[in-house]
């Protein structure tokens, strides 16, 4: 016998019960019977006192000539509080040192808001969707919170939800089994991000448990301003590009 067809022979025997006693035997019977699905928020793990270390290059263009700048990373999450409309926050300190020998020295702070639905991170005073749950393939607007929302309506998006990532820094390579990309549009479908002249891009990767194991941001300009030479993606006028590979985490 079901639990509501239970209730309904108990009640039906007891004459003197209220009928807000069934509504709320019945209620309760219907939270035990139908089970709710969690928002899974475990590609951005975060608790006070967590640390993840990141090997940085730098790659900067000049008239297609390259040259590297190569750092490390800290952040460290240093406080947890709930902000004035109830949402969680984790301060994170990023510090900076040149070589694993240096000191660190601090950098800069953001704020991560995790929730159920997404996940807020505040830099520079600018706060944006990082991401959004449940985690599918598709588009969101990163701009929502910020004063460039009318830049771009859906501008970051998911590709590669659930599979396997490989980073790869100095003699060191790792695989995490289950990871997913955000990155703003390809050239295929956003030639407003992506031209013959122009080239930007930034990703960010998310493994299961550990968060984010691996960013890259890249700007390119192929041909000097006000020239009419023919762009080609394999000379770069001028350029920047920065990758960050996770290399340590702990607590």
């Amino acid at each position: 016998m079901s639990c509501y067809s239970s209730l309904l022979t108990y009640f039906s025997s007891h004459r003197w019960a209220a009928a807000g006693l069934l509504a709320l035997a019945v209620a309760s019977c219907k939270n035990e019977s139908e089970k709710v699905v969690p928002i899974d928020t475990n590609y951005y793990p975060l608790a006070v006192g967590d640390f993840r270390i990141y090997n940085v290059v730098d790659t900067t263009w000049t008239r297609n000539v390259k040259s590297y700048s190569r750092f490390q990373f800290r952040e460290r999450v240093a406080e947890q509080y709930v902000d004035d409309t109830g949402r969680q926050n984790f301060r994170v300190i990023r510090s900076r040192r040149a070589t694993a020998a240096d000191s660190w020295v601090d950098d800069s702070v953001l704020v991560v808001s995790p929730a159920a639905g997404n996940v807020l991170v505040t830099r520079n005073n600018e706060r944006r969707v990082e991401l959004i749950f449940p985690v599918r393939e598709g588009y969101w607007n990163a701009n929502a919170f910020n004063n460039q929302n009318d830049i771009k309506e859906q501008n970051l998006r998911y590709i590669r939800v659930g599979e396997p990532f490989t980073t790869t820094s100095g003699t060191t390579t790792v695989t995490y089994p289950q990871t997913l990309t955000t990155t703003t549009p390809d050239e295929k479908e956003e030639t407003t991000y992506i031209n013959r002249f122009y080239y930007f891009r930034v990703q960010q990767v998310y493994a299961l448990g550990e968060g984010i194991v691996y960013r890259n941001r890249r700007r390119f300009i192929y041909t000097e301003p006000g020239t009419s030479d023919i762009p080609s993606p394999n000379v770069i006028f001028r350029g920047t590009s920065r990758t960050e590979v996770l290399i340590e985490k702990g607590r």
